[in-house]
């Protein structure tokens, strides 16, 4: 697994200089870069979103090919199905054309 990408560049100084010049204490205008640079870490970067993007197509194709396979079994089925009835009818053609074989040589 890739390593998580860095957050991006946060000027914390420029923030807490403009903080300052509105008439906002060092200290606070600290906390509030502080705040605003640890909330903008948790953000999804480009790379986060193509990372997630390729999983879901993986998962997609894996889906698809799931399905193909569920189609295939259902035709294999029916194919299965078709051929024991044929079989059947064959038996049972075969048994009447005995027994009628039987009735004629008594």
């Amino acid at each position: 697994m890739d390593a998580p990408d860095p957050p991006p560049a946060f000027d914390t100084l420029a923030i807490v200089q403009k903080l300052e010049a509105a008439g906002v204490e060092r200290k606070q205008a600290e906390a509030h870069a502080e705040a605003l640079r640890d909330s903008q870490a948790r953000l999804a970067t480009k790379a986060d979103i193509a990372r997630l993007e390729a999983k879901v197509d993986r998962i997609a194709d894996t889906m698809a090919n799931t399905m193909a396979t569920k189609t295939d079994l259902a035709e294999q089925r029916a194919d299965f199905y078709r051929a024991m009835w044929i079989q059947t009818g064959a038996i049972v053609g075969t048994i009447v054309a005995a027994s009628g074989l039987v009735v004629a040589l008594a």
